[in-house]
């Protein structure tokens, strides 16, 4: 379970970061779909620490 939910934050986190890039011309929603994919980043760092 602890896997997959790494697998899946990790993939939404990378989309979200690019789909942030990629649309620069509306600024605010870029900002916000960048933040998105690094708060899914940190969560699949999270799960991918041995507890």
């Amino acid at each position: 379970m602890g896997f997959f939910a790494m697998v899946a934050s990790m993939l939404l986190g990378i989309f979200f970061i690019a789909l942030g890039i990629s649309c620069k011309k509306h600024k605010g929603w870029s900002i916000i779909l960048i933040a998105l994919g690094i708060v899914f980043v940190l969560i699949a760092v999270y799960f991918g620490y041995p507890k």
